[in-house]
């Protein structure tokens, strides 16, 4: 996958309804969620966001060589809509302000009405949460939305959610970028694990010049919340790619994570996935970090590569690398994977 290949990237804004609005929203996601969808949500743009998710995820996991009759899968309860720029955005699911969104929904009686509900932007999507809300206003986006419903009470007295925002990467890179042009031309290579990232940055030469290990073991402990798991992973990521461009890395190495459709419209993300398969588990975990990797890269200045995986672990390459060098496995394996990413660069 390159840069060229990540569509859209899915912004998560929790929120908290209470009462009425919270019985509301549980409503309206147990109608969308029927089989006869028509017949009991009159609403087109809803029923085509169902279909559009049914799609994708089959399309996924053909992608991920997955037979869908074994894949378990939990019982999302949510409702989407497509982006619709003339709409301000989204007709159904529509940001009125900065942090406030107005969401149709169905009484019991199909009946509809609007509500108003105010997520938590989080401080690191302040500035593109606001640019894009400018522009939505302005008839100038769209953004398809999502309402998912992560936890609620027995009489749905209170109800925990998530309002799930899509935007096309390339206006993430506009609005977020941190640096434009690289400070050298080194190849940094990284060697993705599920509770580390090692580092090492190569000349066009192949020697070593900077290598960084950036771990998170509490990450993949028993127990530990998903949320602050990926919030440890992605302070990882931003501290590798920031030693990749502090040490003159203009290119950056990942392995091809051998996904397609991961990061793209309407994928659904792993952690909503079931399995009984560890192995299984943990490629996938790997691979969304490198998805991750793959695009904050240009936040950097960094242009990405992938490299075919093949021989850059428990091979005699990688066991005289070790030796010669004094790495241990996992940097071994990042030198290699720069390594293959210079060869790469240096074909005609």
């Amino acid at each position: 996958m390159n840069k060229s290949e990540v569509e859209y990237i899915t912004l998560r804004l929790p929120f908290h309804a209470i009462g009425e609005y919270a019985r509301l929203v549980y409503w309206t996601v147990i109608k969308i969620g029927r089989k006869l969808c028509y017949d009991i949500i009159p609403n087109r743009r809803y029923i085509d966001g169902i279909s559009t998710l049914i799609h994708a995820s089959l399309q996924s996991a053909k992608a991920l060589k997955v037979d869908i009759a074994k894949l378990e899968l939990k019982p999302w309860l949510l409702f989407q809509s497509e982006a619709e720029p003339w709409a301000k955005g989204n007709l159904n699911i529509q940001f009125t302000s900065y942090n406030t969104v107005r969401v149709l929904v169905f009484e019991k009686d199909k009946s509809t009405r609007k509500i108003t509900i105010k997520p938590v932007i989080p401080k690191g999507y302040t500035r593109l949460v606001q640019t894009l809300v400018d522009k939505a206003l302005r008839k100038q986006i769209g953004y398809p939305a999502r309402v998912y419903i992560t936890d609620y009470g027995d009489k749905v007295e209170h109800l925990y959610g998530e309002i799930q925002v899509m935007v096309k990467h390339d206006f993430y890179l506009e609005v977020m970028k941190r640096y434009e042009k690289p400070l050298g031309n080194n190849i940094a290579g990284v060697d993705v694990n599920a509770d580390r990232l090692n580092l090492v940055v190569i000349n066009r030469n192949g020697d070593i010049v900077w290598r960084y290990t950036a771990r998170f073991p509490q990450a993949t402990s028993r127990g530990y919340p998903r949320k602050s798991a990926w919030s440890v992973i992605g302070e990882a990521i931003h501290s590798i790619l920031n030693n990749a461009y502090s040490h003159g890395a203009s290119v950056i190495a990942v392995e091809n994570p051998e996904i397609i459709g991961y990061l793209r419209y309407y994928w659904v993300r792993n952690g909503e996935r079931r399995t009984k398969n560890y192995n299984y588990k943990v490629t996938i975990f790997r691979n969304s970090i490198i998805e991750k990797i793959i695009w904050k890269s240009p936040l950097y200045g960094l242009q990405v590569v992938t490299v075919n995986p093949k021989g850059t672990t428990h091979s005699e390459d990688h066991e005289y690398v070790m030796r010669r060098y004094g790495l241990d496995k996992h940097t071994a394996s990042a030198y290699l994977i720069a390594l293959r990413a210079r060869r790469n660069l240096h074909r005609p």
